[in-house]
């Protein structure tokens, strides 16, 4: 009965290995196989043709220029934001986060777009220009591809910081300032440096996101003829030329090369100096005067709520222009576009395709990523840990090369199996479960480190089934680590563009690609209206979210008050 049972076991580890390659590396080494792929056989015959190409080489070029110039406006901006509200004593904290963090709400497609939008020719920005006697402001740029994507970025560099900051220990800087540092001195001396291994890691994450990052310099890119690898790889892949296929391979490998050298880089940086094991200490270190307090709190608040709202009140405003550019008037002025994008067939069934892809993408990771993380945590299962980082690697290349290895590899998954997927809506959900598990995994697994263990085992030494350990004891307490990760892998499903520019067809056109379809046929007051319904069900979503948590840290304010603890001791500025 043992050797049965050891039998078994073996037998599902092994197809468990096997599903974990089939789904996660198989279609990574299907991408380099095809990469040397020529008429004659298997050689780097595709790489020596395209780097003898004079926009190959333009294309790397810019690809390296728009990540390091972007990372750098990140990194200084997000530092600078975290320092501010990590250590001052300023006002409204939470709205200004929010304000810093919009960029990472906003789809990146429709940020572009509502930006562009600012900057036209007969735009805000470019009409004052003219009436100053300045020159006007081209968005359509290699500048401006690098000022958007630097903007997007923002938030990835904050979030790694500020945390950080919050650990520093206090000693250090008492330390300093007894010693007869000043405030900057200490900052640049004492807390920079502490800060040196986030702010890094920040700036490498940053620079992975701007050399994954589509739909940027395919929205500004691409009509001006600015060529980057992303952009690149699917200009060929779309052309169907003999050597299309191949030739957009050796082009992913190109840029997964430079992102995966990013990757190793950020993973030697979180080996260094990272203080995990100190809690984050949430009070000011700073205080200011009151006069230069509300002049920095009032400012920064005017800052981001006019670099925020401003381009998405001006994409907001064409979406209601009959013709697109002109001044709004009483007669360029309609509902037509709305009306439109509400009742075209075309644009509801991309609506309806979102939604689906979303909500199974959502409950399939839910589940999948759950149950690896239990495994990993509990069980210290090793198959589980190995499916980790084959998830990880399928999110660490970029998007538009995991498309590309969609293709090759599950229109012919096995030799003599063709499971005709390519082209429905199936692909696409495997697209965004390949994508995406990583997340649920990484959120269920932080999940699973706060609850006791003994906590489990009591709850079954007391008679609870398996079962009823989960429902009664485990789903309560993880449900809102868990939900948290499920919604940001739910909005990201639902706005996706990357992977659906490749793999969708006509039946399973999805929102972000409809917009771009739009945006590409010159119909800008269309893409402008979708992207505004677009825009309103998401801050809605995280307006619900966050009411949520609101309500949930009320609660929990109020119980420590009924039993004697201080609020103030239990919480922190963000109510989380």
């Amino acid at each position: 009965m043992d050797k049965g049972n050891m039998l078994c076991r073996r037998c599902g580890t092994a197809l468990f290995y096997f599903v974990i390659f089939l789904v996660f590396a198989a279609p990574v080494l299907r991408l380099l196989v095809m990469s040397c792929q020529g008429p004659d056989g298997y050689s780097l015959r595709n790489f020596t043709v395209l780097l003898a190409e004079p926009r190959t080489v333009r294309a790397i070029v810019n690809t390296l220029v728009i990540a390091v110039g972007s990372s750098v406006i990140a990194t200084v901006t997000g530092t600078l934001m975290a320092f501010v509200i990590a250590y001052t004593d300023i006002g409204h904290k939470r709205l200004l986060e929010m304000l810093v963090l919009m960029p990472f709400i906003v789809p990146a497609y429709i940020t572009t777009l509502s930006w562009a939008g600012l900057f036209t020719k007969h735009g805000l920005i470019n009409t004052a220009a003219a009436s100053l006697g300045v020159g006007g402001l081209d968005l359509y740029s290699l500048a401006g591809i690098l000022a958007v994507i630097g903007f997007c970025n923002i938030p990835i560099v904050y979030l790694s910081v500020t945390h950080t900051l919050r650990k520093i220990p206090r000693d250090l800087e008492w330390a300093a300032r007894c010693s007869g540092y000043g405030l900057w001195a200490t900052f640049v001396k004492i807390d920079i440096p502490e800060a040196m291994p986030a702010i890094v890691s920040g700036t490498i994450l940053s620079f992975l996101a701007a050399i994954d990052n589509f739909s940027v310099p395919a929205f500004l890119g691409i009509p001006a003829g600015i060529p980057v690898l992303s952009t690149y790889i699917y200009e060929k892949a779309i052309s169907f030329g003999p050597d299309s296929f191949p030739l957009a391979a050796a082009l992913s490998v190109m840029l997964c090369v430079i992102a995966l050298a990013g990757t190793l880089l950020e993973l030697l940086v979180r080996k260094g100096k990272i203080m995990e094991s100190i809690k984050e200490d949430m009070s000011p270190r700073i205080q200011m005067a009151r006069h230069r307090r509300l002049m920095l709190e009032r400012g920064l608040l005017l800052a981001w709520g006019l670099i925020d709202f401003v381009p998405l009140c001006v994409m907001v405003s064409n979406a209601f222009l009959r013709t697109y550019g002109l001044n709004l008037s009483r007669d360029n002025l309609s509902l037509e576009n709305f009306t439109f994008v509400c009742t075209n067939d075309s644009v509801l069934t991309s609506v309806r395709t979102s939604l689906t892809l979303a909500v199974v993408t959502c409950i399939l990771c839910i589940f999948i990523g759950t149950a690896m993380a239990y495994l990993k945590v509990r069980r210290r299962n090793r198959a589980v840990r190995v499916a980790e980082k084959c998830a990880s690697l399928t999110y660490a290349i970029p998007g538009i090369v995991l498309s590309l290895a969609m293709i090759f590899h599950w229109t012919e998954p096995l030799p003599g199996f063709r499971p005709g997927i390519y082209g429905t809506i199936n692909i696409l959900l495997i697209a965004y479960l390949t994508r995406y598990l990583i997340l649920q995994i990484k959120g269920s697994t932080t999940a699973l480190l706060a609850v006791n263990e003994e906590l489990e085992e009591a709850v079954r030494s007391s008679g609870c089934s398996w079962f009823m350990m989960w429902r009664r004891v485990l789903v309560p307490l993880l449900s809102r680590n868990v939900l948290a990760s499920a919604f940001l892998i739910f909005v990201s499903s639902l706005t996706e563009l990357t992977l659906s520019s490749m793999l969708a067809s006509a039946d399973t056109k999805t929102i972000g690609l409809t917009i771009f379809n739009f945006q590409q046929g010159g119909e800008y007051n269309l893409s402008a209206a979708m992207s505004t319904l677009v825009v309103v069900l998401i801050l809605a979503g995280y307006a619900l979210v966050h009411q949520q948590s609101s309500s949930q840290q009320r609660k929990k304010e109020a119980f420590h008050a009924l039993s004697g603890t201080h609020p103030a001791a239990v919480r922190n500025d963000y109510g989380a």
